[in-house]
């Protein structure tokens, strides 16, 4: 084909796109009807490709201030068994409590956590939980991980056992071991900096341990006005005072055992093919899967053409399994490009964006309706879940156009990773939905692309 020849054929083509971008026709069969009737010879097409992919564990997931503070120990026969425990440190009155002489004693302590995260197949349950502080201080501007730990008191301030519902807001724990140290260290409070200080040296947090019989995680919003600690004490006119003390730095220590699964054996950063072949995904414990484009490249290759227009192109993962009682998937996706060693590859500083990106402004509309992995204001693009058919389907039209045109290197671009939103939003965010456990599993042939597009016959 004369390059002439291909370049008319390409305006035809764009003005094809552009109609049935108007009709806002969506039905392959109907789209192909429409058109092919009127020009024999175009042909507007619909397929399916299956993608393939690996599991990869992640490391280094950072829980620091994700947004839900978690304890629990969950064992099912799809991931093993997960243990989480939360690190948590205080902070004191903000105002000297002036709490008078003539008061001796507190009447009690209370540990107010609000309810944010359940993660189980089976609430109600009867959950296992003992509260210790820490031997060491947290530091405020510090990135803890999800593998790391604090050491903390061996005797516990509290150890209960109590029913949970998903319809319970709080949980109070009565910290009555504490409360003479406590309330002592609050009458002689000062709300200055050596004040602060010493506080946060007698009490430096707190860590919250769940036992095996619930099978269950829970998790807390910390910053809610409604979780602190209080401290109640009686005047001799009987009237009940209070003094708060609220949370800081928290963090999750999230402890995954493959042990007896199919992911037996997974290795941190080490591509990895369970027996069925199946994909699992799980925010918190690093399980991702990295899905790799090679076979899209060869159904570009076997077009004999050379004149592949892409209408509309969604990635598709539904049927979506693994999901029971309190266990869901993640609201939103984002996807990461990646290479053989498993590295993050971000977008504008390791990828050279195409110029037609930056200056053609029919691509720079289109993008706006697109998932598009090209704008260097973003290192990641996103796909919310369809709560309706419980599926992603992010369109990646432009993606796979500009693969097409060769406007971009296809061994730089040929994997990504699929991970939870909550792996890598910023702490406090509007949308900072995370920091959780949400997972599914994907079974072979769930995971694919589904593309109308046009060619010359």
């Amino acid at each position: 084909m004369s390059w002439l020849t291909k370049q008319i054929s390409s305006l035809i083509l764009f003005g094809l796109i552009i109609l049935s971008a108007l009709f806002s026709c969506e039905d392959p069969s109907r789209l192909g009807i429409d058109l092919i009737d009127d020009d024999d010879d175009l042909a507007v097409l619909f397929t399916e490709i299956t993608l393939s992919s690996k599991v990869v564990q992640l490391d280094s997931m950072n829980t620091t201030n994700r947004g839900i503070m978690m304890t629990g120990d969950h064992t099912d026969n799809d991931f093993g068994n997960l243990k989480v425990q939360s690190y948590l440190q205080l902070i004191p009155p903000g105002t000297s409590p002036n709490i008078p002489d003539i008061v001796l004693v507190a009447d009690s302590v209370k540990m107010d956590l609000r309810y944010n995260y359940f993660f189980g197949q089976n609430f109600p349950v009867l959950h296992q939980l003992s509260v210790h502080e820490l031997s060491e201080q947290l530091e405020r501007d510090t990135i803890y991980y999800s593998f790391d730990s604090t050491p903390f008191e061996l005797n516990s301030v509290i150890d209960t056992t109590f029913t949970v519902m998903e319809q319970d807001t709080l949980l109070s724990l009565d910290l009555e071991s504490m409360k003479d140290e406590l309330f002592m260290a609050l009458k002689d409070y000062e709300s200055d900096s050596a004040g602060v200080a010493d506080f946060l040296d007698q009490f430096r947090g707190m860590t919250l341990i769940s036992g095996p019989t619930s099978n269950a995680v829970l998790g807390f919003d910390i910053r809610h006005n409604e979780s602190n600690i209080i401290l109640y004490y009686t005047t001799n006119d009987s009237i009940v005072n209070t003094v708060e003390i609220t949370y800081s730095t928290y963090y999750n220590q999230i402890t995954p055992d493959f042990s007896g699964t199919e992911l037996d054996g997974i290795e941190l950063l080490t591509d990895f093919t369970p027996a069925s072949g199946k994909l699992y995904l799980q925010a918190g414990t690093g399980l991702t899967p990295k899905v790799d484009f090679q076979p899209f490249f060869d159904f570009i290759d076997n077009d004999t053409t050379g004149t592949v227009v892409i209408n509309k192109a969604e990635l598709i993962m539904d049927n979506l399994q693994g999901l029971t009682g309190s266990i869901e998937p993640p609201a939103e996706m984002s996807f990461y490009f990646t290479n053989e060693a498993n590295e993050t590859i971000i977008v504008g500083e390791q990828i050279e964006l195409p110029a037609t990106i930056q200056t053609n402004t029919v691509y720079i509309t289109v993008s706006r309706n697109n998932l598009d992995p090209f704008n260097a204001s973003i290192s990641s693009v996103r796909a919310e879940l369809d709560t309706m058919d419980i599926r992603y389907q992010p369109e990646i039209t432009l993606f796979l156009q500009l693969i097409a045109d060769g406007a971009l290197s296809r061994n730089e671009i040929d994997k990504v990773f699929s991970i939870p939103f909550s792996f890598v939003e910023v702490p406090n965010s509007v949308r900072d939905n995370g920091r959780n456990l949400d997972r599914f599993i994907l079974a072979p042939g769930n995971l694919r692309l589904e593309i109308i597009y046009t060619r010359l016959r």
